[in-house]
């Protein structure tokens, strides 16, 4: 692994390092690491882990929803440091990114049909890629899962070049960490599972023992995880509704990403459905044609192509049977890196075997792809830096948000809020982000008895955000034609409404 990492084959990877980290300092330098609801979970939990002990969010839930790493790790980096999340989380961020992009062209080097150029190519798409950009500059946990399927990637190569126990332990152990980083690590577990079955080198005695020994450490911290859930808050990842999203859908969703993701589509989405389709089947297809070519997986490329079809293939099926936000960016970043790989590699292997004149046409061609790609990759990235330049990234550590009116209003001591009444809000990780008040989030609704526990209260507040609003949660017909609550106070981007009987 030191050999696969070392510094002399790696000075462009280096370069490449440096300047992704430098951007993910830019795009923070004006309002800092940015911050949604999600981000406001992990922060809170990481405080919570050091002052009381417990894994427990600013509502003081239990954690459930979210795998305990992530804040974990920030509380122990809170713990070294004696920092806030939101002081640290820029530069934690940057390094992350930066690591994950020397990891990345280390792992190019080491590709069966390399290329100085075609390493520079993939170096360049990571560094500028609009997706990995975004990730990186919030409080997210992708951060940190997408560099531990990389290590994953290593260690899973390692442990096929030389059947090394002590490789696939480790291959194990970090994907188990995986596993509690993001709930989707599970495709890690099946992605590596997939690979010791379809090895052929090893006696059948020798591999059920390697499968078996992966299959009790992989899933090992998650099995942990799950169980304390269950005994803390009731279910193992807390309530889950069944998805209203056909799969068709779902596909859309994914596609309308690939679009967005490749710059010759231009926003439009009316194929997103076939793109979606034809990147399943071309990972497919790729990953049948090296398996019955040499009967093996055991390169990096091919280990990476079974990561991106085992991932993606699972996120659209899993949003089409259980209910969660749109597939985005954000939910299909992890597959980015593997993708451009994948989708990629195969070039450089057809180059050098067809004639010199086909070659030429080739590498203009692929030269032409790759123009159009990064054009339309600095294109996006420049329409993000217009955008937070001076505002800050989008969440909460947004200029929008910290100077909202609202947010201004509810932040002042001397406000009209009566002791003893609840106060619900839309946004109430805002709120609580901005305030530190207690309160509630509005309910949701399918909870007929969270509605009518709402309805009972006789004593309430609701701070509305225009900007906040969930469809998941009563609206604002709901606050003023069925609760009948008061508007105390009208702000250009949100309101507050009162209630007592």
């Amino acid at each position: 692994m030191f050999q696969l990492l070392s510094l002399k084959k790696n000075i462009d990877s280096l370069i490449a390092a440096l300047a992704g980290f430098s951007i993910i300092f830019l795009y923070t330098r004006h309002g800092g690491i940015g911050l949604c609801p999600d981000g406001v979970v992990y922060t809170t939990t990481a405080k919570n882990i050091l002052s009381r002990c417990q894994l427990i969010d600013f509502r003081h839930y239990a954690l459930v929803e979210f795998p305990a790493f992530y804040p974990l790790f920030l509380s122990a980096i809170m713990l070294v440091t004696g920092l806030q999340p939101l002081v640290f989380g820029a530069i934690l961020n940057a390094l992350l990114f930066s690591i994950v992009i020397y990891i990345s062209g280390s792992i190019t080097e080491q590709f069966s049909h390399k290329s100085k150029w075609y390493k520079a190519a993939i170096l360049s798409c990571i560094v500028l890629s609009p997706g990995l950009l975004e990730v990186y500059s919030m409080l997210w946990s992708e951060t940190i899962f997408i560099l531990f399927l990389l290590l994953f990637i290593i260690m899973m190569h390692r442990y096929f070049q030389m059947y090394s126990r002590k490789a696939l332990i480790a291959a194990a152990v970090i994907t188990s960490l995986a596993c509690v980083t993001r709930y989707a690590g599970i495709t890690i577990i099946g992605t590596g599972i997939i690979l010791l079955l379809l090895d052929t080198k090893l006696a059948f005695p020798r591999k059920l023992k390697d499968i078996v020994l992966f299959g009790l450490i992989s899933p090992l911290l998650l099995i942990i995880n799950l169980l304390r859930n269950y005994m803390v808050g009731g279910t193992m990842t807390g309530i889950r509704e069944k998805s209203f999203t056909p799969l068709s859908k779902n596909m859309h969703d994914a596609g309308a990403v690939f679009c967005d993701w490749l710059p010759f589509f231009n926003g439009h989405y009316n194929g997103a459905v076939w793109l979606t389709l034809f990147i399943v089947c071309f990972l497919a297809f790729i990953f049948l044609k090296q398996y019955f070519r040499k009967l093996q997986m055991v390169t990096y490329e091919n280990i990476a192509v079974s990561f991106a079809l085992f991932y993606l293939s699972f996120m659209i099926i899993i949003a089409s049977i259980s209910r969660f936000e749109t597939l985005d960016s954000r939910f299909l970043s992890p597959a980015f890196i593997p993708l451009i790989w994948s989708c990629s590699n195969w070039m450089i292997s057809s180059s050098q075997k067809i004639k010199r004149v086909n070659k030429k046409l080739m590498v203009i061609g692929a030269a032409a792809i790759f123009l159009c790609f990064q054009y339309g990759q600095l294109a996006a990235d420049y329409e993000t830096w217009d955008g937070v330049k001076d505002a800050g990234i989008p969440g909460y550590t947004e200029n929008q948000w910290k100077y909202s009116p609202t947010v201004l209003y509810i932040q002042k001591d001397s406000l009209p809020f009566k002791k003893g009444y609840t106060i619900y809000s839309n946004a109430y990780d805002a709120v609580y982000f901005f305030t530190g008040r207690p309160g509630k989030f509005l309910p949701n609704k399918e909870n007929k008895s969270k509605v009518q526990e709402f309805l009972n209260d006789s004593h309430c507040y609701v701070i509305w955000f225009d900007d906040g609003e969930n469809p998941d949660l009563v609206g604002m017909n709901f606050i003023t034609k069925v609760k009948k609550m008061k508007l105390v106070k009208q702000f250009d981007d949100g309101a507050i409404y009162e209630y007592y009987q």
